[in-house]
């Protein structure tokens, strides 16, 4: 079985886990909505951001979010679930999710990074020598060149998931109008339940259609889908 196969499933399984809680638990704050949002935003820019830097199967990828940490992308889903804990407004939920990542994430980390240096050999190993794992210390790396490429993005099927991705909040918005809006204001309640509602519906049918297209494609050139495997360097066998 593929190592990418086996360390995304588990990463999959704990954000949809924490989603579905926070959804079961959520309880609306402005204030925390407005920080988990903003932390939300951040990760999914890193995510975006990483997603176009990487070249996979070729080579050691050094520009861009990666000369900050060896993991740009997993950094950026340990901010994006973060702020969904913190938007669903459960106090204790982020500290659990963040257990749950330390679990998950660092056996990945070191599976992959073990098959990292075994396939560029010393590349792999200066780059892990010079750049932290996920604590993003080395500002200066800002400087270096990008590295950002829309084919990148196209080749890594990135632009459907984003779009997922980017429905999470719409869900927290959506069962607050139903379960804890005040009838008070019918009106803003509709506005927010249809609203919320009809983005959500959007932005996942135009992720289905993305991602439909772009098997289309692969199968035309017989290039299969990147599915989310090792965050550097190479796709493992």
């Amino acid at each position: 079985m593929k190592l990418r196969r086996l360390t995304s499933k588990p990463r999959g399984l704990l954000r949809d886990a924490t989603l579905l809680l926070g959804l079961i638990l959520y309880t609306p704050d402005v204030r925390l909505m407005a920080i988990g949002g903003v932390l939300f935003l951040l990760g999914t820019a890193l995510h975006f951001w990483s997603k176009g830097c990487l070249v996979r199967n070729w080579t050691v990828t050094t520009v861009g979010p990666y000369g900050l940490v060896r993991h740009p992308f997993y950094l950026a889903n340990l901010l994006i679930d973060e702020g969904i804990c913190i938007i669903s407004g459960v106090v204790w939920l982020p500290v659990v999710y963040f257990i749950g990542f330390l679990f998950v994430y660092l056996p990945t980390i070191r599976k992959e990074e073990a098959y990292l240096t075994e396939a560029h050999g010393d590349a792999y190993a200066e780059f892990a020598r010079k750049v932290p794992a996920l604590l993003p210390y080395r500002l200066h790396a800002l400087a270096s060149p990008s590295g950002f490429a829309l084919q990148n993005l196209s080749r890594e099927g990135e632009l459907f998931r984003l779009l997922r991705i980017l429905a999470i909040p719409l869900y927290f918005l959506l069962v607050g109008a139903v379960f804890h809006e005040s009838p008070a204001d019918e009106v803003a309640r509709a506005v927010v339940l249809w609203g919320s509602a009809g983005a959500a519906v959007l932005l996942n049918a135009v992720s289905v259609l993305l991602r439909q297209r772009l098997r289309a494609a692969r199968r035309m050139t017989q290039e299969p889908l990147q599915e989310p495997g090792p965050s550097n360097g190479t796709t493992a066998t």
